[in-house]
C-alpha cells in the first residue's frame, strides 16, 4: 500500500477518534438532544396537548402543530444566511436567540392562558422559527465548525445519534408522565400536565444552557 495513503487514513482516523474525546462535541450533542425532545414533544404530543388541555378541537389542534411545521421551514432555510449575514459566520449568537425563542414558544403555549387561539398560533410561529434554526446550528452547523474537516462526519454522527436517542426517550417520558397524572372522577377523565410542562420546558433550558458551552468554538 502506498505510504502517503496509509499515512493519510491513520491521520483521519485519529482526527475522527478525537472527536469522541472532544467536550465541546459532546456539549453540542447534548444540547442537540435536549432541543430534540423539544422538538419532538410539541411533534408528538402538541395535538393531543391542545385538544384536552385547551379544548381545541382536533382541526383546530393539527392547524396549530401545521403552522410550526411551515415555520420550521422557513427557520431552516434562512438560518445560514441569518448567521453569514448579520453575525459573521459566528452561529453561537443566532444559536443563542433560536434557543431562547424556543424556550418563550413552549412557555407561552404550556403556560398560557386557554380560548386565546391567536396566542396558541403565535407561539408555534416562534416555536417553528426556532427550532427549524436549531435544527441546522446545533444538528450540523456547529458540529463542522467545531470539528476538523476530515472528522466532520464524525461529529455530525455523535451528534445525530444523540439527537434521535433523547426523541426516542422524550416519546417513551411524555406518554408516561401524561398516563400517570391522570385521575378520573365521576366518570370524567382530568389529566395534569404540569410535570410535562416541566420537562419540556426544562429540557429546552438545557439546551441552551449546553450550546453556551461551545461559545469560543462557534
Amino acid at each position: 500500500m502506498n505510504e502517503d495513503f496509509k499515512s493519510k487514513n491513520i491521520s483521519t482516523w485519529s482526527e475522527q477518534r478525537e472527536v469522541l474525546k472532544n467536550p465541546y462535541i459532546w456539549a453540542l450533542a447534548l444540547s442537540s438532544g435536549f432541543m430534540y425532545i423539544s422538538r419532538y414533544a410539541v411533534n408528538s404530543w402538541a395535538p393531543y396537548y391542545f385538544e384536552t388541555a385547551k379544548g381545541y378541537t382536533l382541526t383546530q389542534s393539527n392547524t396549530l402543530v401545521a403552522i410550526s411545521a411551515i415555520c420550521g421551514i422557513l427557520g431552516t432555510a434562512s438560518s445560514g444566511f441569518v448567521s453569514d449575514k448579520f453575525f459573521k459566520g459566528r452561529r453561537n449568537k443566532p444559536a443563542l436567540i433560536f434557543g431562547l425563542m424556543n424556550v418563550f414558544a413552549l412557555c407561552l403555549f404550556l403556560l398560557g392562558p386557554k380560548d386565546l387561539w391567536w396566542l396558541d398560533a403565535i407561539s408555534m410561529v416562534i416555536f417553528g422559527l426556532g427550532i427549524g434554526a436549531l435544527i441546522c446550528y446545533l444538528g450540523g452547523l456547529m458540529a463542522v465548525d467545531i470539528a476538523s474537516k476530515k472528522a466532520s462526519g464524525a461529529a455530525l454522527g455523535v451528534v445525530g445519534i444523540m439527537s434521535y436517542l433523547a426523541a426516542g426517550l422524550q416519546d417513551i417520558a411524555s406518554g408516561f408522565l401524561i398516563e400517570s397524572n391522570k385521575t378520573v372522577v365521576n366518570g370524567e377523565t382530568i389529566y395534569d400536565f404540569g410535570y410535562i410542562t416541566i420537562f419540556w420546558i426544562s429540557a429546552a433550558v438545557l439546551s441552551v444552557l449546553m450550546a453556551l458551552f461551545t461559545w469560543e468554538k462557534t
